[in-house]
């Protein structure tokens, strides 16, 4: 924002240029004025806005040399950043700027530059005649740089060209101010998000080591630029080796709501670790919060899920009902009745017992989720039809998934939460032997990725393995091939395939002998921009496979994949 007088002086400045315009005859200066000011104004970066300013700046003025310095810190002395008709190795303007100074304090016009003593004024300078430099001031005070003009005849500038720069450098100041608080902003926000993750990662737990279970989890809260709310879960294994789960919403937004659900999901955790009965937790954290939260209101679902049965107790207090996901898409509604903590007669009506088959899944979730088209049951249909289209999913994915579409279109007002709780098991025994290791080398060409997935199919179909397994590892490795061809060099058998069996796994590895960014393997990949042309196929293989790694050994790049339960 322009103070009054820096207005005035725009003002003014833009009037010597109309005149000045209308008074040469045809030399289009107010045009060529306003295209720069809309240059210097736009969204270009900030060296193509320099570089532009110097080439109007020259234009306008009919001048033979532009340049834009901007001044050291500690001594004061110019440097080049920007030229017009200036090479750069040649600094003639810098060393009159020099001379001629301190631009700093304001324009400096000097007419005849030969009629001035310059001592070691240095090479090039004699070629210029005329030089005319501006300062562009800053709102902090100490300018940003300066525009330095120069011709080789004397007395080419006069007050109209004087005029026309100094409008032009300020507008040009102006762009940096806002420059420089687009950045501030941007540095300012950087850090904020820094510090809502950090918060995250201090108040999320960590995902438990779980055989035979696969777990996920996704979450949107309120106010994005919170990054955080009052919908939060927890997760752990107790002594027995049973998995408790729970899922939290407390009433409020922000930090503040975290704050809140934070009690109460540590309340359960330590009533789970110490024992507690399940149709009695509920009671038993509404008693442990409210004695330092006494208008603290949340619902809550908690879950104890035994691995090696499949078992799950259910209890609840206002939640809205758990859903049971087969693989094959079907959905069921399974309700925990209860009292919400915080409201009068706290507690679960009772414990609900399931088990889960293979491949099946449990899905809790918060009801930002269902809330979010205003009508509760509509909103209940939709999630199931959502489960149900994404019930082959990774788990992870799944509730990324259904929380994405659950706000789609919608306006969002409250915080979201999916948990996704999948037993992970392997499939009944049959009377199928398992063969060996599967290798098959090859020359990186895209023709051999067909080849390699037939021999690979093959393989599988003398495993036993779940067929409904199957595709997913298939596409493991195709993707894997097709990546070593990318990144393998041509010499024969530079690229090589490998499986074989372990436990209930399959382990998929492809090897290339060309060089490969690993670490983003290592720190798990996010899902591609939708226009991007690359990068899709390592996020299917992190997405479908279990577990991802990467190593070089001897010059050469290994990515290896595990699937878990996929063999009897």
């Amino acid at each position: 924002m322009l103070s009054s007088g820096e207005l005035a002086q725009v003002t003014g400045s833009l009037a010597a240029v109309r005149e000045a315009a209308q008074a040469s005859d045809g030399r289009p200066a107010y045009d060529l004025l306003a295209e720069a000011a809309r240059a210097v104004h736009g969204s270009v970066e900030l060296e193509a806005k320099l570089a532009w300013t110097v080439d109007a700046a020259r234009s306008i003025t009919r001048a033979t040399h532009a340049a834009y310095v901007c001044f050291d810190d500690d001594t004061g002395e110019p440097w080049l950043v920007a030229g017009s008709g200036v090479a750069l190795d040649d600094l003639a303007l810098v060393r009159l700027s020099r001379v001629f100074g301190p631009i700093t304090a304001g324009p400096v016009q000097v007419d005849d530059t030969r009629l001035h003593a310059r001592p070691r004024s240095g090479r090039g300078t004699s070629a210029i005649g005329s030089f005319l430099a501006a300062p562009v001031s800053a709102r902090a005070g100490k300018p940003h740089g300066a525009l330095l003009l120069g011709h080789t005849d004397a007395g080419h500038f006069d007050e109209d060209d004087n005029a026309i720069v100094v409008a032009l450098v300020m507008h040009l100041g102006v762009a940096l101010d806002n420059f420089d608080t687009m950045v501030g902003l941007a540095e300012l926000e950087a850090a904020q998000r820094e510090v809502v993750h950090q918060l995250q990662e201090a108040v999320r737990p960590p995902m438990p080591p779980v055989d035979a279970v696969e777990l996920g989890v996704y979450y949107e809260p309120a106010e994005p630029e919170a990054g955080t709310g009052g919908d939060l879960y927890d997760w752990v294994v107790l002594s027995d080796g049973d998995l408790h789960v729970a899922v939290v919403d407390v009433m409020g937004k922000g930090v503040a709501a975290t704050k809140d659900a934070l009690a109460v999901t540590h309340a359960l955790r330590f009533l789970a670790i110490d024992g507690c009965p399940l149709d009695r937790m509920v009671v038993r954290a509404d008693e442990l919060v409210r004695v330092q939260s006494p208008e603290l209101v949340a619902t809550v679902v908690v879950a104890r899920y035994s691995p090696e049965s499949g078992v799950v107790r259910l209890v609840g207090a206002g939640h809205p009902p758990a859903l049971v996901v087969s693989r094959a898409g079907d959905v069921r509604e399974v309700d925990v009745p209860g009292v919400p903590i915080g409201w009068p007669g706290a507690g679960s009506d009772q414990v609900v017992t399931l088990t889960l088959e293979r491949s099946q899944t449990l899905v809790l979730y918060t009801d930002g989720i269902v809330e979010a088209t205003k009508d509760i049951v509509a909103g209940l249909d939709a999630l199931a039809h959502a489960a149900a289209d994404t019930a082959r999913y990774p788990a992870r994915h799944m509730a990324r998934a259904l929380v994405e579409r659950a706000l789609a279109g919608a306006a969002r007002r409250d915080d979201s939460l999916i948990l996704v709780l999948r037993r992970r098991t392997a499939p009944v025994a049959t009377d199928v032997h398992r063969l060996g290791p599967f290798e098959y080398r090859f020359t990186a060409n895209p023709a051999a990725v067909p080849l390699a997935r037939h021999l690979f199919t093959d393989w599988l179909e003398h495993q036993p393995v779940d067929q409904e397994e199957v595709a997913d590892l298939l596409l493991i490795a195709s993707e894997l091939c097709s990546n070593a061809v990318r990144h393998a060099t041509d010499a024969p058998g530079a690229a090589a395939l490998r499986a074989w069996a372990e436990g209930d796994s399959i382990v998929v590895e492809a090897e290339d002998d060309g060089a490969f960014p690993v670490e983003p393997l290592a720190a798990g990949l996010e899902r591609p921009p939708v226009y991007a042309e690359q990068g899709r196929g390592l996020y299917l293989v992190d997405a479908l496979a279990d577990e991802v790694a990467t190593r070089v050994e001897d010059g050469r790049t290994v990515v290896r994949c595990v699937r878990r339960a996929v063999l009897a």
